[in-house]
């Protein structure tokens, strides 16, 4: 199959194009790519579209050679549609780029936005309907609980979750968030629900010494796991604030293919108290070389 130059089109036309029922086209019906910052992304995006990885580290690579389809498209079912055909039209935008050579729609992201608000999906951040701090976090011999408890879990990507220790202690909050796995980062916090959901632990200190970086595939295939068989997963150590934020950095980086600097800024507007140690920091970077590079 033929692949014709690309063609600019203004927010009417995709509009136009969204609202044609998908059996009317060739193939299985448009797809919109993304091609703005996960960050950017996940603040606001049309219903439906898919984000791409088209970072300034593959801008600077398709200078001198050509990009790879899967350096691009970090799912693996929609790379094999792709690969097949199976969408027809293809659009992609950026935020507000008219320049088809950096494959960007005419008015972008931006434009669309203020033009179609009622097309776009604005994703919460915090899990709906936990209490007030008042309600739910009683001042205890005259001390307020320490800010790493207040509130309750936040919510990374609709399938993950990341708290602290006292998170993972609130049955009810679990229950509220839609929590059913908890992968336990830390060397003593209790599985306190093992009847009930699904655990697993992963042993390590939060110290400059700790490797964690070695336990990265294992905590990405258990939260894959459980996001494959539709669950939702609290990643949490004692304070959720250096080892359970690392490995949800750590799968950010891998299942978005996003730079450390983008997965970090992503995770600190949902939970502000992040800040994995020095070490930790080292071993992500490290990480991102080898996703991002490799």
């Amino acid at each position: 199959m033929g692949i014709g130059d690309p063609l600019e089109i203004s927010g009417s036309e995709l509009v136009h194009i969204l609202r044609t029922p998908s059996e009317l086209f060739a193939s299985g019906g448009c797809i919109v790519l993304d091609c703005r910052p996960f960050l950017a992304f996940s603040r606001a995006h049309i219903l439906e579209s898919r984000n791409v990885n088209w970072n300034s580290m593959l801008r600077r690579r398709s200078k001198s050679s050509v990009v790879c389809l899967e350096w691009l498209v970090a799912d693996k079912s929609l790379l094999a549609q792709l690969r097949n055909g199976d969408f027809s039209p293809v659009v992609v935008l950026d935020d507000n780029s008219r320049s088809v050579r950096d494959l960007k729609s005419e008015s972008g992201f931006d434009g669309f936005f203020a033009l179609y608000p009622e097309l776009c999906f604005s994703p919460t951040v915090m899990c709906s309907n936990h209490p007030a701090l008042s309600d739910s976090e009683p001042i205890v011999s005259g001390r307020k609980t320490p800010l790493y408890d207040q509130g309750g879990p936040v919510e990374i990507l609709p399938f993950l979750f990341l708290g602290s220790a006292h998170h993972s202690s609130r049955r009810e909050a679990l229950e509220r968030c839609g929590i059913t796995a908890v992968l336990n980062v830390s060397s003593s916090c209790p599985n306190l629900f093992e009847e009930e959901l699904q655990y697993k632990t992963l042993k390590v200190e939060d110290s400059l010494a700790a490797d964690i970086r070695v336990l990265f595939p294992e905590a990405i295939h258990f939260i894959d796991s459980i996001k494959e068989s539709g669950g939702r997963v609290l990643v949490h150590c004692q304070a959720g604030i250096s080892r359970s934020a690392t490995i949800c950095l750590a799968y950010l980086i891998h299942d978005r293919r996003v730079s450390l600097d983008e997965a970090f800024d992503f995770v600190k507007r949902r939970r502000q108290v992040i800040s994995p140690n020095l070490a930790f920091m080292g071993q992500l970077l490290q990480f991102e070389t080898d996703v991002l590079c490799g």
